[in-house]
């Protein structure tokens, strides 16, 4: 078991040798989830995301506080899919598309929200299949 501190460092270099490109996915999903933050008092799926995103991280740091041989992209995609399906289904349950269809009386953040939400569905998707794969090429190579 390592300290708090340096199993955020540890995460750290990790992410920094990722390539560009995935560095630049993981900040456009880390934006996309924590902008939710503006439709969190109107909107109790947006406050489902941003946890989520919260969570990811503090589950991360936890995973790699109690096992530093795990790597980062090895505990996110196990963290990944397990909570972020059931981001997905509190998102797109009947219970919030109704609630969708009762609030929000103004069109214009109807759409803004309705963009968002379904930008971030898209994201947490492609991640999940991302995900998928990245584990079973390294179930396949063990």
């Amino acid at each position: 078991m390592i300290a708090l501190h340096d199993a955020v460092n540890s995460l750290q270099a990790e992410t920094g040798n990722y390539s560009e490109g995935v560095r630049i996915w993981m900040r456009i999903m880390a934006v996309s989830y924590f902008s939710g933050i503006v439709f969190v008092p109107w909107r109790r799926e947006a406050a489902w995301v941003v946890l989520m995103a919260v969570f990811t991280f503090v589950f991360l740091v936890i995973g790699k506080m109690l096992d530093p041989s795990l790597t980062r992209s090895f505990l996110g995609s196990v963290i990944h899919l397990i909570l972020w399906p059931l981001t997905l289904l509190l998102l797109w349950s009947p219970g919030a598309r109704n609630r969708r269809r009762d609030r929000l009386s103004h069109e214009f953040w109807r759409s803004v929200y309705s963009s968002w939400l379904v930008w971030v569905t898209a994201l947490i998707l492609i991640s999940l299949v991302l995900d998928a794969r990245f584990l079973l090429l390294h179930v396949a190579g063990s």
